[in-house]
């Protein structure tokens, strides 16, 4: 009996035991994070900067990316026809169209445009029928030919080409697109502006042109004067005793768009055809009539037909376009002015000259703005900034550096340049001339030989750099400011 007892008392305290061991501790609960179900998907942050200001008459609207992707979206197809008639195909475009974005401000009405501006201050000036209803000139991509048929345009601010963002480099952020629903148009390289950075209410009165008669006629309309006019292009200032400046063309330019059948590209101003003489007539709308002779004209960029004063439209008194310049008498700065008159009927018939007929002075680089120069024995000396340059026709290229090895390059061809320049017979060299005052003479058979030679782009807004594929490396500089023919 003492000893189931015990047992009894031995297995009570093994289980004792094996329950004391067995026991869980008193702990502070550890702290519970929460796991969500689903990963959110990793947003980038909202890249506020401003792309595209917007000033109306009462109003200014600064817009992000972001907010321009938060408006209606327009898309369709676009392409370009350049002033030498080279067509740039149709691309797919994706944008804002002008006419939501001038709601932001108020809207227009037919007395407002809007000056489209670019970075480097290239600007022209679009209409109320061309933003409200695509009252652009449309060409046949296959032919140039312009379309008897009307087509719907409409102008946007895209920044979408071809299913892609713009490049920054060679479109910018934002530019213009005339776009239509197919691909059947191309429209004026001058409306596609690129590095698109302000739309500005401008008071435009009403459309104007000016009627040129000479071997052609043509009406000159305010978009291709303006264009003309610009600083990259063509443009001239003068500043009167006011300290007004006047800006526009210079009136031998107007002259070379009706004295032959070479409206623009090459050498369009005939200097053949002032060594015979003709008379120039400009005609206001009065009819007050300012005469010339065609030597007095040619190639003096000291007459002026301008069609602005202080960037602003011209008033009342002298609008559309008034004669001005340091060449001329007040009375013939005449205003109001509707139409040019190119004497030609009279002229003897022109033999075949091979050899040029006068010797021009080189033009100095001096006397030509821009970032890039082209002068010297050219007929038409030229000056370019990058969103100039960009407007011609890029290429695109891989070329073998004499040093560096084999590169993709990006620039305009050389010889397009040197072509719209002009070069005059006996020329024999190029001078390349970089910033810090380093040049290069080179070859100008090698220049016009070479298919692929360019005037490249950089990383750096407005600097260039000679690509001269089979041309020794002191032919690539960089950091180029001028080229001139000798």
């Amino acid at each position: 009996m003492k000893r189931f007892a015990f047992l009894i008392s031995l297995l009570i305290g093994l289980m004792l035991l094996l329950a004391a061991c067995g026991a869980t501790p008193t702990l502070e609960p550890a702290p519970v994070t929460e796991i969500p179900t689903e990963v959110p998907t990793e947003i980038p942050p909202v890249d506020d900067t401003i792309v595209i200001e917007i000033i109306g008459p009462a109003e200014t609207v600064s817009l992000t990316m972001s907010d321009l992707l938060a408006l209606p979206v327009t898309e369709g197809y676009a392409g370009t026809k350049s002033s030498t008639g080279k067509i740039t195909p149709p691309l797919p475009f994706k944008g804002v169209a002008l006419k939501d974005l001038v709601t932001l401000v108020g809207g227009m009405d037919e007395t407002v445009g809007f000056n489209v501006v670019a970075e480097d201050g290239y600007s022209i000036t679009f209409s109320y029928d061309q933003i409200q209803n695509g009252t652009f000139v449309a060409y046949d991509p296959a032919t140039g030919d312009e379309l008897k048929n009307p087509v719907d345009l409409t102008a946007i601010l895209a920044y979408e080409a071809d299913g892609k963002l713009l490049d920054p480099k060679g479109d910018g952020i934002v530019r213009l697109a005339i776009i239509s629903d197919m691909l059947n148009q191309v429209t004026d390289g001058h409306w596609s502006v690129k590095w698109v950075a302000k739309l500005e209410a401008k008071n435009l009165g009403e459309e104007w042109s000016l009627a040129a008669h000479g071997a052609l006629d043509e009406e000159i309309d305010r978009a291709s004067v303006e264009s003309c006019g610009a600083t990259q292009c063509h443009g001239a200032t003068w500043t009167d005793d006011k300290a007004q400046v006047w800006g526009g063309v210079p009136l031998w330019l107007l002259v070379g768009a009706v004295d032959d059948e070479i409206t623009h590209e090459g050498p369009a101003f005939n200097d053949a055809l002032v060594e015979s003489g003709y008379s120039i007539d400009v005609i206001a709308s009065d009819g007050y009539t300012v005469s010339f002779d065609a030597a007095r004209v040619a190639r003096n960029n000291n007459i002026i037909v301008a069609y602005k004063v202080n960037d602003n439209a011209l008033t009342d008194k002298y609008f559309p376009l008034r004669l001005v310049g340091s060449d001329l008498d007040k009375s013939e700065m005449a205003g109001a002015i509707v139409e040019l008159k190119v004497s030609l009927e009279s002229l003897p018939a022109q033999e075949p000259v091979d050899e040029p007929v006068a010797e021009e002075a080189p033009v100095s680089s001096a006397d030509v703005e821009g970032t890039l120069t082209i002068t010297g024995l050219v007929d038409q000396p030229l000056s370019f900034m990058e969103a100039g340059l960009r407007g011609i026709d890029v290429m695109q290229i891989t070329a073998e550096h004499p040093k560096s090895g084999s590169t993709d390059y990006e620039g305009v061809s050389l010889n397009a340049l040197l072509e719209m320049a002009g070069v005059q017979a006996g020329a024999t060299t190029l001078i390349v001339t970089a910033s810090d005052g380093y040049s290069a003479e080179v070859s100008l058979d090698d220049v016009l030989a070479c298919d692929n030679c360019l005037l490249g782009f950089t990383n750096t807004l407005e600097k260039f750099k000679m690509v001269m594929p089979g041309l020794d490396s002191g032919a690539w500089v960089k950091d180029v400011v001028s080229l001139a023919v000798k």
